[in-house]
């Protein structure tokens, strides 16, 4: 037993009544209302509401494994603890009083406690599955699951916008900017990611857009800064290129990236970066406004159609400047697509929308991802073989944030499924304890 499974029994109320709660002074005890856990300094649950004896009090509650430890974290000398109501603990070892010398009702919980469920506790701690509460969450109510799907998607939208709340804090709300930045993060997809940022940061969209109308241009500013044209070319499109950004580089004092910073290893040749900037500058050229064709479009299906975009010729046979390949028409393909929504557009649509009031924009977010078929990947083929099969990418996602960010991190404490299965377990025990008497 720790103190925070002892919070979390208090607080969801995890223990037996069959047996009349009572002080250690034997006066009846209600608890009308736990109060709200304080993750702060002072009383571990405040505004709590019990009722002892035929009076009814509001106030602080403070929990402890044993009454001991009220000196041993120096309570009886810290005023903060002096106006409590109730002393909740685990086992009652030894009086306690505060630092005005006065004392307060003490209800000790060994008894009303389930040793199965501690012990079921423990197990979801140390098991190595692949989530803790293994087979059990089938079992678990499906709108109990429902809402934790809810939670988790929205907790994991709040963490993809991390980053682009940071750009828009140092770059005066800058939208546009900041949307230009995201996008081209997710070009990169993870193994890129930085890099393509990085080029974003050196070739700006405003620099970009003077040469909207001469994709040669375009495409010679990225290339260039993003360090691929410092190397001797045989082929006339690559010479091309580097002809124009030696001009343009000269004209705008441009300073390029270094080539080593991106990554070729272990990827697929239609996910290289040099064809992934080539797409990124197929894009650019091809809207006068990038951001309010992003806020018009209204179903997944038109977000396809924006970026349908195709690049230079020289792309049909080209993966790299290197070497030629077979013919192949190289367009943004559906699953890079939908990893681009998922990672890009629904989280920039979801912040915007919440940050500038339009509740259009933000519903729009959440459609696209229930609109979108569940990602397939090791994670989620692990979670259908315990039952639980996402329908769409918004599940989908709340599972990635769920497995990743609690189960891996053993947080069953701040899970509703694992409060079920515990108090499930309350319930069976409290049956079979009444069919005996």
């Amino acid at each position: 037993m720790t103190e925070n499974v002892f919070q979390f029994l208090w607080r969801y109320r995890l223990y037996h009544t069959k047996r009349p709660l009572r002080t250690t002074d034997n006066e009846p005890i209600i608890v009308l209302d736990p109060g709200l856990l304080n993750r702060d300094s002072g009383p571990d649950f405040l505004h709590a509401q019990i009722r002892i004896g035929n009076t009814l009090w509001v106030g602080h509650v403070e929990l402890h494994l044993r009454s001991s430890d009220w000196i041993r974290h120096q309570h009886n000398s810290d005023p903060a603890y002096t106006r409590l109501i109730l002393h909740v603990v685990f086992e009652d070892d030894e009086p306690i009083k505060t630092l005005d010398g006065t004392s307060f009702p003490t209800l000790e919980l060994k008894e009303h406690i389930d040793e199965q469920m501690i012990q079921q506790y423990a197990r979801l701690m140390k098991t190595t599955a692949f989530i803790p509460c293994g087979q059990a969450i089938v079992e678990v109510d499906e709108w109990v699951r429902q809402n934790v799907w809810a939670r988790m998607l929205s907790e994991r939208l709040e963490m993809k916008t991390e980053k682009l709340q940071q750009y828009l804090g140092k770059n005066q709300n800058d939208w546009l900017g900041a949307y230009y930045v995201f996008l081209a993060r997710a070009f990169g997809l993870y193994i890129n990611a930085d890099a393509f940022e990085e080029l974003a940061i050196r070739a700006p969209l405003s620099l970009l857009q003077k040469h909207r109308y001469h994709p040669l241009q375009v495409e010679a500013l990225l290339f260039g800064q993003a360090g691929f044209l410092n190397d001797y070319f045989d082929e006339a499109y690559p010479q091309s290129l580097q002809r124009e950004y030696e001009y343009l580089q000269s004209l705008y004092q441009l300073q390029p990236m270094e080539k080593h910073h991106w990554k070729f290893l272990r990827l697929r040749p239609a996910a290289f970066p040099t064809l992934r900037i080539a797409q990124f500058a197929a894009f650019v050229c091809a809207h006068d406004d990038i951001f309010s064709v992003l806020l018009e479009a209204n179903e997944v299906e038109d977000v396809f159609r924006i970026f349908s975009v195709s690049c230079n010729d020289y792309w049909l046979t080209h993966y790299t400047f290197t070497e030629v390949s077979a013919h192949r028409k190289k367009i943004l393909g559906t699953s890079f697509l939908q990893t681009l929504v998922v990672n890009a557009l629904v989280p920039f649509s979801f912040l915007y929308g919440k940050q500038q009031g339009s509740i259009r924009d933000s519903e729009k977010a959440l459609r696209w991802l229930q609109s979108l078929a569940a990602e397939d990947n090791h994670l989620i083929r692990q979670w259908q073989q315990h039952g639980i099969v996402a329908q769409n990418a918004a599940e989908s996602q709340a599972l990635l944030q769920l497995k990743t960010k609690y189960c891996d991190e053993r947080r069953c404490l701040d899970c509703s499924i694992a409060y079920q299965i515990l108090s499930k377990s309350i319930q069976t025990n409290e049956s079979s304890v009444s069919k005996r008497l």
